[in-house]
């Protein structure tokens, strides 16, 4: 880890990073990273670790990366190894399904909701 300009115990003046060895990029792409996150690994609030079995997992407490599956509470991501994808899955069914409803919803016209707030609040000041 290295820092740019100084920082001080209240005060964070500067930009520090953590280096990131290529040979373990390919393997936090395979999480969903791209090379705009690299830059935000400071090894604080957001890092990585490699395991030569598990392979990198990040620590990104705060959603910083475009990371989007799930972040436990301890602020670790699950191992590459794992390939979780249940944040993603979710999401992806729950789009889905919106879509599907939002299909065969039936939706009145702007001009039929308007006439029934100028009926609801007849009388009042409204336009």
């Amino acid at each position: 880890m290295g820092c740019e300009g100084s920082r001080s115990a209240n005060q964070a003046i500067g930009r520090c990073y953590m280096k990131i060895k290529e040979e373990h990029k390919d393997l936090l792409r395979g999480l969903g990273l791209n090379d705009k996150d690299f830059e935000l690994f400071d090894g604080r609030f957001v890092r990585y670790e490699y395991d030569s079995e598990k392979g990198v997992r990040i620590y990104d407490p705060y959603y910083t990366t475009s990371y989007n599956e799930y972040i436990d509470v301890d602020g670790w991501s699950s191992w590459s190894i794992e390939n979780d994808a249940f944040m993603t899955g979710i999401i992806k069914d729950a789009r889905a399904e919106t879509l599907r409803r939002e299909a065969i919803s039936q939706r009145p016209a702007p001009e039929d909701i308007a006439q029934s707030i100028k009926k609801k609040f007849k009388g009042k000041d409204i336009e």
